[in-house]
């Protein structure tokens, strides 16, 4: 890039007269009456409605006459970013400066009385508005028009031809207006349709707009042949500029609608908080004739299936039986992770579908533990030692989990089958000892990795165990779901189920159910994440507020999910490469000074800066830890977002690989010529679905809604004052967004294939 093309650069600012001319008529509109009313005394009009507007004009300005505009015929990222301001930016700065009633009154009186008023008063044209401004009618011209215009035809008429390019600016500009006015609800707009409703509007907008943006960045062939035989100005070739171009668009307007959506559910919590403050005042609440009292939670679509001990037990032996596969497979089979049955099972398939019942339904893999098949018979020889008191926390978890991490990467855990094997052999022997030795369940509740990995991301499940109607709990003396009885145990890791509350060292194995005598315990119908936000007294557990384990659990499960993937790609492995060449070390140091780094180091450095940041807010002079105690629950759907991204990747791109092994073990130990399918897997390149990473970013926009949206209402439980909640929620918001980028960045960099079935094995 030359000086002459620099000075090319900024010569190309554009002052067409007729655009300046509009803007400057508008601005001054605007101003007139933003002056009149705020001398009439009007408080809804402060500065910063004519700064938003006044900024609206800018970026309007900046997008259509700077040399943004010039080099869009060149550059399609830089077309992209002249789209952005005018889609994304303008509009919301717009309606922020509540343009209404200030521009009605800037005009001159007879302006709006001979021309104005006589249309305001037709009733058929404020009809018409009305409709117009429907979100469902704006949600389908905003998206119809933002689709018609990415048409490689339209996108190329307007390429070519000036006047249809300002035809599709002018479209944009309107329907992005016409998208962000129910969003924004200017004054004095009053809607009569619940603002709720902008939830699915929003999240359904980041949809499409995501469908949008990954044919733009992972088409294989360039869309719009005008950019084909563009000038090169940036040493890129035209596929590298559209990638790029639609990350342009995927990345800005997905945080924009996150924003938004969090705005939404956060004003809602906020009025639903006032509204419920003011029922609880005698006097600003009308007596109402009492109604019946409800029986109970309803049921989760689970509870059927899991209430049968049956079934339960079934799956159990059948996931005992797949572990004992495994071990057979992984002691006996090639040592080639990529064909054996324990280097593919449970790094690939086990891991995906676990996260996903958590979210679709709940602790359902320790409902169905294998390791604890033999949990019955080594009761009936159990020695009753009590579990050290000092060990009745989440800090031995703490520790093997982050162990277990380092021993993945270091040891590559999962291009070792026989490792695999004697890790499950070692499950089974420890719990095993457990059941002999402790009374109740400790190794569940305090030890198993799996499970504390359960407990932590089933806090956002949609099912928990609970009771049907707090009234029959109330009339029972023997509390037979906690004690057991003569047919079952109870609860064995001293949950009492009519004080327990979300799925924190919960199981779900049901026995509570089980022993209970009146029928009263079920799997129930739960909020997804309302647990996160409750700071209430727990059975068993505790209140979260008081849990420096718990949250340091969370911290380290959350890095652990951008770690663990981010080893994975190409330029951290590159990096590894290179240290290891550098410093002439091994592998084994470099990776674990990286965990040190990773797991402990940097996680204790940010929460102890965050924890610090939260206080100055409100000007406390409490420990850092307490904030962050506080605030480790809205951490887990971000977490959990990264965990499914990174293995949803794997499953979907080396879904059949379990065949082929499962078809190799076969024949291997049975002397079988067992055939699933003929061929090489084609399916072990990312590439070839590409729908995957645009699913992939969905779950990561997902979870920072919702981690955004658990901080800000835990703010809220913690503050009464808006502005003091606003103000310590911030830092945590920077925070979830800062790390939803770098989960986005790792997303986006090539990521090795891990024990998928390659040609040539």
């Amino acid at each position: 890039m030359n000086a002459d093309f620099l000075s090319a650069i900024g010569s190309s600012w554009q002052f067409s007269p007729s655009i300046l001319f509009a803007l400057f008529v508008s601005g001054w509109i605007y101003f007139r009456g933003w002056r009149n009313l705020r001398q009439r005394g009007s408080n809804r009009f402060p500065v910063w409605r004519l700064a938003a507007f006044c900024g609206a004009l800018l970026t309007i300005f900046v997008a259509l006459q700077s040399p943004l505009d010039a080099l869009a015929p060149f550059s399609f990222q830089i077309h992209m970013v002249q789209h952005l301001l005018l889609m994304i930016v303008a509009p919301p700065l717009v309606w922020l400066a509540a343009p209404e009633l200030p521009l009605l009154i800037g005009l001159p009186k007879w302006l709006r009385d001979e021309w104005i008023r006589p249309f305001a008063r037709w009733r058929r044209l404020r009809q018409a508005l009305a409709w117009l401004f429907r979100p469902q009618v704006t949600w389908i011209a905003f998206t119809a028009t933002l689709w018609i215009w990415h048409a490689p035809a339209c996108y190329q008429l307007a390429l070519e031809s000036g006047f249809w390019h300002r035809v599709e600016h002018a479209m944009f500009l309107t329907a992005s207006l016409l998208f962000w006015h129910p969003v924004m609800q200017p004054f004095p707009l009053r809607t009569t349709y619940s603002r709720w409703l902008l939830v699915p509007y929003l999240f359904l907008a980041g949809v499409q707009g995501t469908i949008l943006s990954g044919i733009l960045t992972f088409s294989p062939r360039v869309l719009y042949p005008h950019y084909a035989a563009a000038p090169n100005l940036w040493n890129m070739t035209p596929l590298d500029d559209q990638s790029l171009a639609g990350a342009v668009m995927w990345i800005p307007t997905s945080l924009a609608y996150v924003i938004a959506l969090f705005w939404i559910v956060a004003e809602q919590m906020s009025s639903s908080k006032a509204i419920a403050k003011r029922s609880r005042n005698p006097q600003s609440v009308t007596p109402a004739r009492r109604l019946p009292k409800p029986l109970g939670p309803p049921q989760s679509i689970w509870a059927r299936l899991f209430e049968r001990r049956a079934v339960r037990m079934t799956l159990r032996w059948v996931m005992f039986t797949l572990a004992a596969l495994i071990i057979i497979d992984g002691l006996l089979g090639p040592q080639i992770s990529a064909l054996n049955l324990a280097g593919v099972a449970p790094w690939i398939h086990w891991r995906a579908i676990l996260v996903i019942s958590l979210i679709v339904g709940g602790n359902f893999f320790c409902a169905v533990c294998p390791f604890t098949v033999l949990r019955g018979v080594a009761k009936k020889f159990n020695l009753q030692y009590s579990f050290p008191k000092s060990l009745q926390n989440k800090w031995p978890a703490v520790a093997l989990l982050t162990c277990f991490f380092w021993a993945y990467e270091a040891f590559s855990l999962w291009d070792r089958p026989a490792w695999t094997a004697l890790i499950v052999i070692g499950f089974f022997v420890v719990a095993l000892l457990f059941d002999l030795l402790f009374a109740q369940a400790p190794f569940c509740k305090y030890v198993c990795p799996i499970g504390q990995f359960n407990f932590v991301q089933s806090l956002v499940s949609p099912s928990e165990v609970a009771v049907r109607s707090p009234d029959v709990c109330a009339g029972c003396r023997t509390r037979d779901c906690l004690a057991g009885n003569e047919q079952t145990a109870g609860c064995q890791l001293s949950l009492f189920v009519p004080k327990k509350q979300g799925n924190l060292d919960c199981t779900f194995c049901l026995d509570c159910a089980d022993a209970c005598p009146h029928q009263n315990i079920t799997l129930v119908q739960l909020r997804p994440g309302i647990d996160l936000v409750s700071d209430a007294a727990r059975s068993g557990v505790g209140r979260y507020s008081q849990r420096l384990d718990l949250a340091a659990l969370i911290v380290v499960l959350l890095f652990a999910a951008l770690l663990n993937a981010a080893w994975m790609t190409a330029p951290l492995v590159n990096l590894e490469e290179a240290l290891t060449a550098v410093l002439g070390w091994g592998r084994l140091p470099i990776v674990t000074i990286g965990m040190l780094l990773g797991l402990l180091a940097a996680p204790w450095l940010l929460m102890q800066l965050l924890g610090k940041a939260t206080l100055a807010k409100v000007d406390e002079t409490a420990d850092w830890r307490a904030p962050v105690m506080r605030f480790a629950p809205a951490l887990i759907p971000l977490g959990l977002g990264m965990w499914l991204a990174h293995y949803s990747f794997h499953l979907f791109t080396s879904a059949d690989s379990l065949l082929w092994a499962t078809q190799r073990m076969a024949n291997d130990h049975l002397a079988t010529n067992f055939l699933i399918g003929g061929g090489v897997c084609s399916c072990c390149t990312a590439g070839s679905i590409a729908w995957l990473l645009p699913l992939e970013l969905l779950f990561l926009d997902v979870g920072l809604c919702m981690s955004l949206w658990a901080a800000y209402r835990i703010a809220q439980r913690e503050h009464s004052s808006s502005q003091v909640a606003l103000r310590t929620f911030a830092p945590w918001a920077i925070f979830l967004v800062l790390f939803f980028v770098a989960c986005i960045w790792v997303l986006l960099q090539p990521m090795e294939m891990r024990g998928a079935y390659v040609a040539g094995l």
